[in-house]
């Protein structure tokens, strides 16, 4: 009732919320109708129209009386219709007709392939190449011509220049590239005046200043002479650095041995195998297993036997840097060779892949030295005073533990596992040390008695004797068991 005069009443039937309506003036029917006058009109007009509609009678199937030949066939069509088809199809059909290229209407049609030719025509004669037109003969001067104009339009594109080559922005004028900066000097380009002031003067004499001196001597030295900075005076003989190593060493001299050439080839495969350990452990892509998954390829016997040639050759492959003449020495010295210095000589590819794992440590290899020819009693003082190192220590004391019989060692034995899971022979009595008693034949018979027959069990009980021959013709169950299962199975 607040916005009452404010807007258009819609529905000036409609009872405003909150306003009580008298029973005299409105029925109840009156009270509870809440629809329009038109739209009950519209509702009631449409019932009786569903009521007076007719029902639909039922369909027969209508028979063609056409054939499909004559459905097809455009015989009984007039001109009309068969105008009006076609222009139908070019309508709505933008496909192109079978056979037929889509026009695309941009070129005029007397326009072909044939009719005119697009680009540059040159005038081949019968003694040009196809090179000769792709790239014409010029003579160098005509290159350089006109790599220079090229390169002028490469640096306005690119902005790219040669090395050492002057950069030119392009500045406009009253700026010169080619003008100096700055005032000019006045420079004798002759060079007369430089050649009079290194000149000396009158009667060689010259005049230098004392520090001046003494900083020419501290720096320089005098003409036609080495500068001696180190001012205490050096032997000829004596060499400052590192020397290259001799062939023979200390302990050659006090042995009075040879250089070994065999030795020192050996010392040598035996860096070159722990360079390539080093190598290899240091690469993140690489897998030992790789190697031997591509040998065993080349392995079509599969004895795990290669030449080592073969070996080298995968090696190389896998971007392993191994020299063949020192892995060969290697090889031979840790003996992986089959049939050596044969024609059938063959490597075993896998033992070698482990001295390249950093994984397995390189074999003992011993003194690689040659002994002396003439051995000698090397025996000193110092020797001998130091011999007692080589001695084995006194034993300490000796303790003797009280004898404990069967049952209690079986309870020393026993662990937490033993109690929460115990066997079925602990259940049923008996105790680890039952089954390791040594037993005579009749006993052990007695028990195995459902299980073996007497040939089975003479077999096995002969040749248990024939390993256990200090047991006095006596066994443990364990023993003939173990026995039993490697001779029965």
């Amino acid at each position: 009732m607040a916005n009452l005069g404010r807007y258009k009443e819609r529905n000036p039937e409609m009872r405003a919320a909150g306003v009580p309506s008298s029973l005299d003036t409105y029925g109840t029917k009156d009270l509870l109708l809440v629809v329009h006058v038109e739209e009950e009109a519209e509702n009631r007009i449409r019932a009786l129209c569903r009521q007076s509609k007719p029902y639909p009678a039922k369909r027969t199937p209508k028979i063609p009386t056409n054939q499909i030949g004559d459905i097809l066939s455009s015989s009984d069509k007039g001109l009309f219709a068969e105008f009006q088809n076609r222009f139908r199809e070019t309508m709505f059909s933008k496909k192109p007709a079978l056979g037929q290229v889509k026009e695309t209407h941009s070129k005029p049609d007397s326009v072909t392939n044939l009719s005119r030719t697009f680009g540059r025509t040159y005038d081949l004669g019968p003694k040009d190449s196809l090179y000769c037109v792709v790239l014409p003969p010029k003579s160098a001067e005509q290159v350089n011509r006109e790599f220079a104009e090229f390169h002028d339009k490469h640096i306005i594109s690119h902005n790219h220049y040669f090395p050492s080559e002057q950069i030119n922005r392009r500045y406009s004028k009253p700026f010169g590239r080619l003008n100096t900066f700055g005032l000019p000097t006045s420079v004798d380009h002759s060079g007369i005046k430089v050649k009079r002031c290194l000149q000396e003067g009158e009667e060689h004499l010259i005049i230098v200043k004392k520090p001046q001196k003494d900083l020419d001597d501290r720096t320089k030295g005098p003409l036609g002479k080495k500068f001696t900075w180190y001012p205490y005076q050096i032997p000829e003989n004596m060499t400052f650095g590192r020397t290259l190593p001799r062939d023979t060493d200390v302990r050659s001299l006090l042995e009075s041995t040879a250089p070994c050439v065999a030795s020192e080839k050996l010392a040598r495969s035996i860096s070159h195998l722990n360079m390539l350990r080093k190598l290899l452990q240091e690469r993140d892509d690489f897998n030992m297993n790789q190697v031997i998954s591509a040998l065993g390829n080349k392995d079509h016997e599969g004895n795990g036997q290669l030449p080592l040639s073969e070996v080298i050759h995968v090696m190389h492959r896998l971007n392993i840097p191994a020299i063949a003449d020192k892995m060969r020495t290697a090889a031979s010295h840790f003996k992986l060779f089959v049939d050596e210095g044969c024609c059938s000589e063959r490597v075993k590819y896998v033992d070698l892949c482990d001295l390249l794992s950093i994984l397995k440590p390189l074999p003992l290899i011993g003194s690689i030295s040659p002994m002396p020819k003439i051995v000698y009693n090397q025996e000193t003082a110092y020797r001998q005073l130091c011999a007692d190192l080589a001695t084995k220590p006194q034993e300490g004391r000796i303790y003797n533990h009280p004898q404990k019989n069967l049952a209690q060692k079986d309870a020393d034995d026993t662990r937490v596992k033993d109690v929460l899971n115990p066997d079925l022979s602990t259940l049923c009595g008996l105790w680890a040390s039952d089954f390791k008693a040594l037993r005579s034949r009749d006993e052990v018979e007695r028990i195995f008695k459902d299980i073996l027959s007497k040939e089975d069990f003479q077999s096995v009980w002969l040749s248990l004797m024939a390993e256990q021959k200090d047991q006095n013709a006596m066994a443990s169950v364990a023993q003939f068991r173990a026995e039993m299962k490697k001779i029965i199975r």
